[in-house]
């Protein structure tokens, strides 16, 4: 007979190992390094992310006034399987023109829509983000925000899931504003029944354990 029991453990511990993977370092898209992000909506930029760790990525955008927007910025990422998008930190750095600040909104997918005619509810989430957001977490805000309460997106819930996602920012105010984020994966955790389920099973491994002897097997001499 062959013993599974250590082949299961090893699995449970395996599975339950993703609640303490280390982060990583960092890496960056530099507009003023790396070259001008895209104002084309159908071909945004590609930013690569950098797993169980955090991806800074910065530029400027700027305005003609009265919410006319003369460079916009387009960048997809990719939050591969495993992965969640966890945070998106305002970072020092950041300006905004106006007195409601800097326009970030997000698009499901590796494209936008047409500016010209795009409406809340065509965003995953959007939000006006100002100076007072450096060194907070808007990736929540930007989930639920509702400008005037008429202009809802589809709206989730943090963390984002693996998948493809494009980021959209401009600025309608006259002049030229900088921006600068930091986007943060980390390891996808079970979701609580999953890591109850595995638990539950550790335990019952465990009381197996201590409560069964060792088995004496006994042969005929011949």
């Amino acid at each position: 007979m062959h013993c599974r029991r250590p082949v299961i453990v090893a699995a449970l511990w395996s599975c339950l190992a993703v609640l303490a993977v280390p982060m990583s370092a960092a890496a960056s898209y530099i507009e003023l390094i790396d070259g001008d992000l895209s104002g084309n909506y159908l071909s945004p930029t590609s930013v690569a992310l950098l797993p169980n760790g955090s991806t800074t990525v910065s530029g400027t955008i700027a305005g003609a006034g009265a919410g006319v927007s003369t460079d916009l910025d387009y960048f997809t990422v990719t939050v591969p399987a495993g992965q969640v998008l966890s945070s998106l930190f305002v970072r020092s750095g950041t300006t905004s023109g106006g007195a409601i600040g800097s326009f970030i909104g997000i698009f499901p997918g590796a494209t936008a829509t047409n500016p010209a005619i795009t409406t809340s509810s065509d965003l995953l989430g959007y939000y006006l983000f100002r100076q007072a957001n450096i060194n907070t977490d808007i990736l929540d805000d930007i989930g639920t925000f509702n400008f005037n309460g008429t202009n809802p997106s589809q709206g989730f819930v943090p963390p984002l899931l693996a998948n493809d996602y494009t980021f959209w920012i401009q600025e309608g105010a006259n002049g030229t504003f900088s921006y600068n984020f930091e986007l943060v994966l980390t390891q996808a955790v079970p979701e609580p029944a999953t890591a109850t389920l595995l638990l539950t099973a550790l335990g019952v491994l465990a009381v197996r354990r201590r409560t069964t002897g060792p088995r004496v097997t006994s042969r005929k001499l011949r």
